[in-house]
């Protein structure tokens, strides 16, 4: 059956929501009015389902219990959302208000070809007439959290219209809301601070080398006294913040986990440091779970507790993020683990399986930008959606990607990064070169397309068999002469080929990597070097970059860049945030 809802600038469709909708779902339908009014130049019109508006034509139904028609939602997950037909009506809804959010957005992409590539690109098609055939799609996203650690991706449009649930984003309730955390991070200091403990309480941290630390320390886990006092303060942020769903009860980001004997003799019964972490999480968790069942805590499996511990399991409201900060992403990380079994990536994949047999929320903190040199690209564009796939098949429930977090804006492919891992990480199986096909389209213009897409493919191919890690310099084996002649080149050709001011200007963002290449691999003494860093830097200022290298201030970075090649020098304190001035 065909359903016409609009023809040559007219509609004879009404858009419906609940009598009393949620806010998001007004949202939802206010997107839809819009969006297809600007696509076919015809207004379909949107109410609540009251008495005073009785059903007078076809409708497209936001929200699953409109007119009183029931939709079964129950095989959707929280975030996952149905298209549906009935009769000549359309139903589109989430098992929440924002998989309703979703589904409307998933309703342009199908219908008027929607996307958005970054926070002030999108696009979709103009049709004289759009049709709607018989319809029965639903769709669970790959991951329960989907998170990419951009600052670019904190954005809250992006985010909702290529569906991030991220805790960093700005997600109001009346676009959806989000999985929202407190306190995100390492969090042990801030559940029993130091400043106020240490004094009459020394025991509470950790022991090493037979002194209890205040700086740099870590919990003694087994303390009776830090229970207490982690468990009041815990009980105190839930409380105070009702809007939370997670609480981190998590490792300092530093070593020097407690050896007390009871401690020690924990982690040595299970094989690993995270053995104390986890009864410890475990016993908070047990105690928060009758008056706060909606409730998760978040802790680490990071370099000293990535192992999972034997003959044990982890509570099912406790949140374990295995992090990967050691490997390599130039191959994908199982097909590493085949290939190298002595490989950070095979230990990596090993952590994977031995937490997954133990806890039913394992998430993974993932990486995707070189921390060292921000303007270097990181080309794990063929990587990622691999990693992606094997941590959907080993029962990963979430995923975040970190990469440059600075307040400013950015450049080494960031971009193209963050919409890729956004569409994959709801679902990991999509073709990755359509959407990196999409991506240059849509950004840099069709006619910069084999330009671009030649770029983006040189870079991937250039890091096969190289390491490619989260802090290496312009010496790295993947970059010579000849790749960055050739990258050169291609962006002459793309610049001169481009035809809008808007693609011209991320092009000219994104040449800086080129530029940064180009200047830092020069000898200190080639006469040109000096004028192409004077370059860069301009071109930085130009487009509101802030850090080049992570935490560092900018000028101090650039000052670096003259007196090293490579950019190898790191001089300079490490920052809290550096802001454009």
């Amino acid at each position: 059956m065909k359903r016409i809802i609009a023809d040559h600038g007219k509609s004879f469709y009404h858009i419906v929501t609940e009598k009393m909708p949620h806010e998001a779902e007004l949202y939802a339908a206010s997107v839809l009015y819009q969006y297809l009014y600007k696509a076919t130049n015809a207004i379909v019109p949107f109410f609540s389902d009251v008495e005073r508006c009785p059903r007078k034509t076809p409708e497209i139904h936001v929200g699953a219990n409109v007119r009183g028609k029931k939709t079964d939602i129950s095989h959707l997950s929280d975030d996952g959302f149905l298209l549906r037909t009935s009769g000549e009506d359309i139903i589109i809804t989430g098992k929440t208000p924002r998989g309703t959010v979703y589904g409307v957005y998933y309703f342009l992409e199908k219908y008027i070809g929607f996307k958005c590539f970054t926070k002030d690109t999108e696009t979709f098609n103009t049709v004289e007439t759009l049709i709607v055939e018989d319809l029965d799609i639903s769709e669970n996203p790959a991951f329960e959290y989907r998170e990419i650690y951009f600052r670019s991706a904190f954005d809250t449009d992006f985010c909702v219209k290529n569906r991030l649930n991220s805790n960093m984003a700005h997600i109001p309730k009346e676009k959806g809301g989000k999985l929202k955390f407190y306190n995100f991070h390492h969090s042990f200091l801030d559940l029993v601070p130091p400043e106020i403990h240490y004094e009459t309480h020394p025991e509470y941290y950790s022991l090493v080398n037979g002194v209890r630390l205040r700086e740099k320390t870590q919990l003694c886990l087994t303390n009776e006294g830090v229970f207490k006092e982690a468990r009041n303060t815990l009980r105190m942020w839930i409380k105070n913040n009702p809007d939370c769903k997670v609480f981190s009860v998590a490792q300092n980001d530093w070593p020097n986990y407690c050896t007390c004997p009871d401690c020690k003799a924990l982690d040595e019964r299970h094989g690993s440091h995270a053995a104390s972490v986890i009864a410890f999480v475990n016993r908070l968790a047990e105690d928060i779970r009758e008056d706060y069942p909606d409730v998760l805590l978040h802790t680490f499996a990071y370099q000293y507790t990535k192992r999972a511990p034997h003959d044990m399991t982890v509570a099912d409201n406790v949140i374990v993020r295995l992090c990967n900060i050691e490997c390599s992403w130039d191959t994908p990380m199982e097909k590493q683990a085949q290939e190298r079994p002595d490989s950070q990536a095979a230990g990596f994949v090993e952590n994977i399986f031995d937490w997954g047999k133990i806890c039913k929320h394992l998430y993974i903190w993932d990486y995707a930008c070189n921390f060292r040199n921000y303007l270097l690209p990181f080309p794990n564009y063929r990587t990622m959606p691999e990693n992606l796939r094997t941590y959907k098949k080993n029962h990963i429930v979430g995923v975040m990607q970190q990469g440059n977090f600075s307040y400013g804006e950015a450049a080494g492919l960031s971009d193209l990064e963050i919409y890729l891992g956004a569409r994959l990480l709801w679902n990991p199986n999509q073709d990755e070169n359509e959407i990196i096909n999409e991506f240059i389209c849509g950004v840099y213009g069709e006619e910069c397309y084999p330009f671009i897409r030649e770029y983006v493919d040189l870079l991937c191919d250039a890091v096969k068999g190289h390491p490619l890690t989260l802090y290496q310099n312009t010496d790295a084996g993947y970059i010579t002469d000849s790749l960055v002649e050739k990258a050169d080149s291609l962006f002459a050709q793309a610049l001169a080929a481009v035809k809008t001011e808007k693609s011209r200007k991320y092009l000219q963002k994104e040449y800086l990597s080129v530029l940064f290449m180009k200047a830092t691999r020069m000898p200190l003494e080639n006469p040109e070097r000096n004028a192409l860093l004077d370059r860069l830097y301009n071109g930085v200022k130009e487009f509101r970059i802030s850090e080049i290298r992570e935490r560092k201030h900018l000028d101090i970075c650039f000052e670096n860049l003259r007196k090293s090649r490579y950019a190898s020098a790191n001089d300079g304190e490490y920052l809290l945030y550096y802001i454009m001035k």
